[in-house]
């Protein structure tokens, strides 16, 4: 018989993956032979790690044998360290990768061996064909309950929360997450990759999340940044926050197919308590987001009662709007209206290109059927920030022409965590594609 791996003569059993009886190396502590694909070790992970370091090395393949915890939600805590070019595979849904609270994962590939989690599937793969990669940690968020500020994350993936904000995970560098994001019930889906509550002490650099059934990458409260972020193909949003996330993001590319896409960004402070502290406040630098033309929604769907500070941004080809602010709350602590001005602060974009069929959209009632604020209210604030345009950007696939309005016209916040830059957008010119050899860009 065939196994989900395509290869002949193995067995499966439950969630069990059995390869033929070859010789080979052995399996790295904490981790069990499964034979042998294609002339590498297939070892498994289970369960819990914990109360030490663990290694997968390269040279051989793993997989994700259920939910595998490293360590145990700030007790018996473990170190994850993961060699560059290794393949971690899911066979289902219920096969996903947490580092719980006061653990550490170390995922450091290269631009040449990135390390990849994939479908165990070689062919004809599709979104949620297994979990995802959840990291949970200690900083803050705005999920409290008689004094306890922490939250259970989705998928019963564990909790998150606490009163670090330069709590450290580890490192993901040059990391791959495809074709994941299982829904575990409505509501209630594991995202390509989840950042629960983490804190900026943890480095995550070159990442891309591709083909996700749900969000490409989801922050829930916490403080990490993030550079160099490739959201391709995902189903639901691209990029999410909520309950409190004030991260940063610098170099960010989204690009939406047409088979299937939501909104680039879903940007919420919390649905409960939209003035819930802290409040979501982001820093966003250089983002090129690209919708799918006729399907999807909003480049940036701003709600409620987030703030943001956002700069070097260019929104084009989403089929409702580039832009959509909803929720008297956020308009609240966004800015203010006064007869036809709106001033903004806790919401600002500036130095920004939007270019789509509809540029602007505003949820036109709250509760109570009061309006909030006229759609061109909206493009004036937009227009009236520095540096803001709305016109053609002129791409040639994700990457600025020589004609571009984006080449030049940057500016970098006040914060030494961004680089410097001189453009609009996640590329400066036509010669800098730094996603080139280790993103995944195959739709099967």
């Amino acid at each position: 018989m065939s196994s989900v791996w395509g290869l002949k003569a193995s067995v499966v059993l439950g969630s069990m993956v059995l390869f033929p009886a070859l010789a080979s190396a052995a399996c790295p502590t904490g981790t069990e032979t499964r034979g042998v694909l294609q002339g590498r070790e297939v070892c498994a992970l289970r369960g819990k790690l914990l109360n030490q370091a663990f290694t997968l090395t390269a040279g051989q393949d793993y997989v994700l044998e259920g939910g595998v915890y490293v360590g145990d939600d700030n007790k018996s805590n473990a170190e994850l360290y993961i060699e560059p070019g290794v393949k971690i595979y899911g066979q289902s849904g219920a096969d996903f990768l947490v580092v719980t609270r006061g653990s550490k994962i170390f995922a450091q590939g290269t631009a040449q061996a990135p390390i990849v989690f994939t479908a165990a599937k070689t062919s004809q793969r599709k979104r949620g064909e297994w979990g995802g990669l959840v990291l949970n940690g200690n900083a803050p968020l705005n999920v409290c309950k008689t004094g306890v500020c922490e939250a259970e994350g989705e998928g019963n993936t564990g909790k998150y929360g606490g009163a670090n904000p330069d709590d450290n995970s580890g490192v993901l560098k040059y990391v791959r997450v495809e074709f994941a994001g299982f829904p575990v019930s409505p509501d209630n889906e594991l995202n390509g990759i989840t950042f629960n509550a983490v804190g900026r002490g943890t480095e995550v650099d070159f990442i891309q999340v591709h083909m996700n059934a749900d969000d490409g990458i989801e922050f829930f409260g916490g403080t990490v940044g993030v550079k160099h972020v490739v959201l391709t193909g995902n189903e639901d949003d691209s990029l999410d926050w909520d309950y409190g996330w004030q991260g940063k993001a610098q170099f960010v590319l989204i690009q939406q197919f047409e088979d299937s896409a939501d909104n680039g960004f879903e940007s919420d402070n919390n649905k409960n308590d939209q003035s819930a502290e802290p409040r979501s406040k982001p820093t966003l630098s250089n983002v090129t987001m690209i919708g799918a033309g006729t399907k999807g929604s909003y480049g940036m769907l701003l709600r409620k009662g987030t703030g943001a500070q956002l700069s070097n941004m260019i929104i084009t080809n989403f089929a409702k709007a580039g832009i959509d602010i909803d929720d008297n709350e956020t308009f609240r602590h966004g800015g203010q209206v006064s007869g036809q001005t709106v001033t903004a602060s806790g919401l600002r974009i500036e130095n920004s290109i939007v270019f789509n069929k509809k540029n602007f959209e505003v949820g036109e009632k709250d509760g109570s059927g009061a309006l909030i604020v006229e759609p061109w209210l909206v493009e004036t604030w937009f227009k009236a920030q520095a540096g803001n345009m709305t016109q053609d950007p002129m791409l040639v696939g994700f990457l600025p022409s020589a004609q571009s309005p984006a080449r030049g016209t940057g500016v970098t916040p006040d914060d030494a965590w961004f680089d410097f830059v001189d453009y609009i957008g996640a590329f400066a010119d036509e010669n800098d594609d730094w996603t080139a050899g280790w993103i995944q860009t195959s739709r099967d």
